[in-house]
């Protein structure tokens, strides 16, 4: 049967106004408590909306409004980037999601890459048919955001010059080095090259530079001059040791001994 507004009781309707009236769309438990000052009360009108329609639970405890666009059928799919906001604060999308957000490739990631500061107890969930991963990083490793509107809601993003900081740090959630190369290649004219080099001097893990030293070096034919000092500076002061291209890759291949760096996967 399909719903309607008229299953909304008067006080129903209200409360519903009430919260989608904060423009977040999203409303939780202690929301409900507040308004009808009881929180068996409040448990059960969330279940009793939850199966007229009117909400979609997110998790225990968080539910997403759903609009009154969503038609009488009530159904909607909400924007990947405001949920996976609702799940985990504080948070930024990044990695591979990131890199298609920037539009640096045409594959589109089947995770939704979502970078914090908490632990949440399932580091995988699935909602709504969308997965996300939740990476918990070290404070360090939390700057770089990009503020982005999506559905009239503010969320984070990692801006250009961290995600190619991120994916030179965490290869594989950067979709491969494969990934990484494409975002190489098409940010060498977009970025701004001294807030990348702001970035990657502050990032704890030599291995940042010594990879996107020398993808820059090797996959872009003509780089900005500003680009050229930067790699420059890179190259005079890198870390000890020499890291793989790509950590899950073969241990075999050739040595950069310019970027200390072992090529262990063909690229292109």
């Amino acid at each position: 049967m399909m719903k309607t507004i008229t299953q909304l009781g008067p006080r129903e309707a209200e409360f519903i106004s009430r919260l989608a009236s904060k423009n977040t769309g999203i409303l939780n438990l202690r929301d409900a408590v507040d308004f009808w000052n009881s929180r068996k009360l409040a448990y059960d009108v969330l279940q009793r909306l939850e199966r007229k329609g009117w909400l979609a639970r997110i998790e225990p405890g968080k539910y997403l409004i759903i609009p009154l666009e969503a038609g009488p059928e009530r159904q909607w799919t909400e924007d990947p980037y405001l949920v996976a906001g609702a799940m985990v604060q504080p948070s930024a999308i990044a990695y591979w999601s990131a890199i298609r957000h920037w539009n640096w490739t045409e594959q589109i990631p089947r995770i939704v890459y979502v970078q914090t500061l908490r632990r949440k107890n399932q580091m995988q969930r699935t909602v709504f048919g969308v997965k996300y991963e939740f990476v918990t990083v070290n404070p360090r490793k939390f700057f770089g955001h990009a503020k982005e509107w999506r559905n009239g809601k503010q969320v984070l993003v990692t801006d250009k010059e961290k995600t190619l900081v991120d994916c030179a740090d965490d290869v594989e959630r950067g979709g491969t080095i494969e990934e990484l190369a494409k975002a190489v290649k098409s940010s060498a004219g977009e970025i701004s090259w001294e807030t990348l080099n702001a970035y990657v001097t502050r990032f704890p893990n030599g291995a940042v530079p010594k990879r996107l030293g020398y993808l820059f070096e090797t996959l872009v034919l003509a780089l900005p001059g500003e680009a050229t000092e930067v790699l420059a500076s890179w190259q005079s002061t890198l870390s000890a040791g020499v890291v793989p291209l790509q950590s899950l890759k073969s241990k075999a291949g050739k040595i950069s001994t310019r970027w200390r760096l072992r090529v262990n996967v063909r690229l292109g």
